[in-house]
Order: C-alpha cells, then structure tokens, then sequence
C-alpha cells in the first residue's frame, strides 16, 4: 500500500474538513481569488506537461477516442448525479443549502477533476508505481491540505469527500497500470494529463465549460495507443 497515497488523501479529507471549523476566517473576495488562482495554475502546469510528449498522433487519437468513450458513457452525468445526490446528503446534515446547483456542481467536478488528474498528484503516482518514491505524493500533501481547506472555505465540506476518488484514482496508477510502462509511454500518458488539466482549468476560471470528466478515459487507453503506435507506424 502506498504511503504517499494514503496522506495525500487523507490531507485532502483534513483540509476539506477544517473549513467547518476555520472556513469563515478567509474574506469571500480572498476564496474567490483563489479559486480562480488554481485555475490558472492547472493551465500553466499542464502547458508545461505537454513538453513531454512522444508521440502526438497516439495522445490525439487517445483523447478523440476516450472523449468518444466518455459521452456514450455519459460519465460526467452520472458523477453530476452523484455529486448532487451527495451535496443534497451533506447539506441535510450540515443545514446548509447553495443558492445554484448546477452551478455548485459544475464546480465541482472541476476541482474533482484538478485533484485527480493534476500533474503533481500523477507526477507522484509514476514515482509511487515506478520505483516506490513517495516524495512527490507528500510534497503534494502539504499543498493539498491547504488547497482544500482553501476550496471548502469557498464551497463547503464536500470538497472532503474529492479524497475517496483520489485515492482510488492514484491507487489504480500506482499500483496496477505504472508498473508495465516504460519511458516514452509514461511521456505520453503526462502529456495527454496536462491537455486535460488545461481543459479543467478553463472550465475552473470559466473561461469554457467543456465537459472535462468524459475525456477520462483517455488516461486509460493513451499509454495501450502509444506502444501500438511506436511498434507498428
């Protein structure tokens, strides 16, 4: 079991949590802006991503056929159905209630997707599976904490809950898919993460509300593709 994916989740959870007890310290126009910070923040890292791509044609044909995949599943509907089946649980707990739902949820899955796909939190997930190296995961952690603190403070407690999928997601990572990669598949796999973090934070600054959570399954066929290109073309 990975222990840097354990406490960068458990940092998520803690984070999204303290907001119940320190969230209203921040002022609206501070949780604003760092909102809309992070955003701009996912585009820039994932520009950056891009520089390691190996083979363009494998990455595109991976994020046509995986947003393909995505709509006929219909994946961001049923994470938007949960995710409001979910925000209806907690603020039946927490007797609170958001003025907008759809907007609340398009938000987030946003931040969903920014802390599941981020480039650090899979930068950490090839460390974790490749070679064991937690390192990143736990420096990740600390910003993690404060990241989520800083989102709950700006949308409540149910930023906690982005913990349960990020375990799972970075589990999966790490301890099933990274271990048969190499190199150059990996290169492929951080550039088609970084288009889709770009994607995510323009949906985060609302600059474009692309419907990001059905490119997902790109991550899972970007690698598969880039061997098959490289053998055979």
């Amino acid at each position: 079991m990975s222990i840097g994916i354990i406490v960068n989740s458990a940092c998520v959870l803690i984070g999204g949590l303290l907001d119940s007890f320190f969230g209203r310290l921040l002022p609206v126009k501070m949780r604003e802006s760092l909102y809309g910070l992070f955003g701009y923040c996912s585009i820039i890292i994932g520009i950056i991503l891009l520089q390691n791509i190996k083979s363009m044609p494998a990455v595109t044909l991976a994020l046509i056929l995986g947003t393909i995949i995505g709509e006929a599943l219909r994946i961001e509907d049923q994470i938007n159905f949960a995710s409001l089946r979910l925000k209806t649980l907690i603020e039946r707990i927490t007797n609170t209630a958001a003025a907008d739902n759809d907007a609340y949820i398009s938000r987030f899955v946003g931040l969903l997707m920014l802390f599941c796909t981020g480039s650090t939190g899979i930068l950490g997930a090839i460390g974790e599976g490749v070679n064991g190296d937690s390192t990143v995961l736990l420096t990740k952690s600390v910003m993690d904490i404060f990241a989520a603190f800083a989102f709950a403070a700006h949308m409540g407690p149910m930023i906690a809950c982005i913990a349960i999928p990020q375990f799972l997601f970075f589990s999966i990572l790490a301890g099933f898919i990274m271990p048969l990669t190499d190199p150059l598949m990996i290169g492929d796999f951080m550039a088609c993460g970084g288009i889709l973090a770009i994607i995510t934070g323009f949906r985060i600054c609302e600059l474009k509300d692309f419907r990001v959570a059905n490119t997902l399954p790109a991550l899972f066929i970007v690698m598969p593709l880039s061997y098959l290109w490289r053998t055979y073309c």
